[in-house]
């Protein structure tokens, strides 16, 4: 890789001063105030509770954890955590959302049985950088759904919740320590991998009142607004072919989440900039790529590892519509319509959807954290969450 942006060079000693400036507001608190979610999940029709929260599932099933991730050649990762992250995304929400005591009770037995079995402790291939993916794909929505469900709870065996917090906190030290470098110029460093990474470590980190993996994630947000080109677009991304919308949306995705944690903390992550470059511009470019592909293609044509498509001028937007395999890729779209209700980038968005797929609640994404749309769905009209307008910085 080339030398590193000097404007990036040149943000880092001011980073390393307002870091040591940041304050939690909320520590123990992740995506939302849960209290202040109860009261408007609560002021819903209970129809409309229901559809957002309660998963349609009969009977939850358990899974054996996943001690050892594989390598897998190629494009992907290992997807046998699959099957568990998409029950603790769904029984999580059901049992917040919907008050749910069969989904609490089998989700609680669930991460139980993982943080026993030691899940995802062991790498087949410590220097493949998709099994350390795959390990963040799951336990994001892994510790949010702790969160929700056990963190606290005395009726759960005090054991059984150190067990737990152990294991989780085992994963997330691995993951800060091995995947976020701040002075690297390696892709894995400054691409979607990063960001994932940094969303688990923020998500631990205001839970646990850990200031300094806050900084950690606020430090990666910050140089990925700074390696943003002008336009809104990553160049790390947008580099990819046929998935270079596909992987824009990948990195937006996991920003939006640390924003969103770090506004629940009192830390505008939102309003920050670098010249013209936000969080707000890189929505834009994404959703001016899905409305004109074209748009990309200067970027596209280097097609960097593209996936199985391989003309860069057939923009994948497999990710507008949910997938086979239950999870809606545009999931943290919820967060950040529910935060800017009135900007044009939320009505857009909106209107994308709902072309796409009607019935497009609710979302849920290993990558945002759930089911954003429990967690985050707010009625037209309704008022939103407000982010602040200054810097806690």
């Amino acid at each position: 890789m080339g030398a590193v942006d000097p404007t990036v060079n040149s943000l880092r000693a001011k980073e390393a001063r307002a870091a040591t400036e940041l304050a939690l507001a909320r520590p123990g608190e992740i995506l939302f105030v849960r209290a202040e979610r109860r009261r408007r999940l609560a002021g819903l029709p209970a129809a409309t509770r229901e559809k957002l929260c309660r998963a349609p599932v009969r009977k939850w099933r358990s899974t054996k954890a996943v001690t050892t991730i594989r390598a897998t050649p190629g494009y992907g990762g290992d997807n046998r955590t699959e099957r568990f992250a998409l029950t603790v995304m769904q029984a999580g929400a059901a049992a917040f959302g919907a008050g749910d005591r069969k989904a609490r009770r089998a989700v609680v037995r669930l991460i139980a049985r993982w943080a026993k079995g030691r899940a995802m402790t062991k790498l087949e291939d410590p220097e493949d950088a998709s099994s350390y993916y795959v390990v963040e794909r799951t336990l994001l929505p892994t510790i949010v759904t702790y969160w929700l469900t056990v963190r606290g709870d005395t009726r759960i065996k005090a054991s059984t919740r150190a067990r737990i917090e152990r294991w989780l906190e085992g994963l997330v030290r691995r993951s800060r320590e091995t995947r976020i470098d701040l002075t690297s110029d390696e892709v894995s460093a400054r691409n979607n991998h990063a960001y994932l990474a940094a969303g688990v470590v923020m998500a631990w980190g205001a839970l646990t009142g850990d200031l300094g993996m806050v900084e950690t994630a606020v430090a990666v947000y910050r140089r990925a607004i700074a390696e943003m080109r002008p336009d809104g677009s990553f160049p790390l991304e947008t580099m990819r072919g046929a998935r270079a919308l596909w992987y824009q949306r990948h990195a937006v995705a996991s920003l939006t989440v640390i924003a969103e944690m770090a506004a629940v903390q009192g830390i505008d992550l939102y309003g920050y900039r670098v010249g013209k470059r936000d969080l707000h511009r890189a929505v834009a470019f994404l959703l001016d790529g899905i409305e004109d592909p074209k748009r990309v293609w200067r970027y596209a044509k280097a097609n960097v590892n593209p996936g199985p498509i391989r003309d860069y001028r057939r923009q994948d937007l497999g990710f507008l519509r949910r997938r086979a395999h239950g999870r809606h890729y545009m999931a943290w779209a919820e967060i950040y319509m529910a935060r800017f209700p009135e900007r044009a980038e939320s009505r857009r968005l909106a209107a994308l959807l709902a072309e796409s797929q009607p019935d497009f609640r609710p979302m849920v994404d290993e990558y945002s954290g759930g089911n954003t749309s429990c967690f985050f769905y707010t009625p037209p009209g309704a008022a939103g969450n407000r982010a602040e307008s200054g810097q806690r910085e």
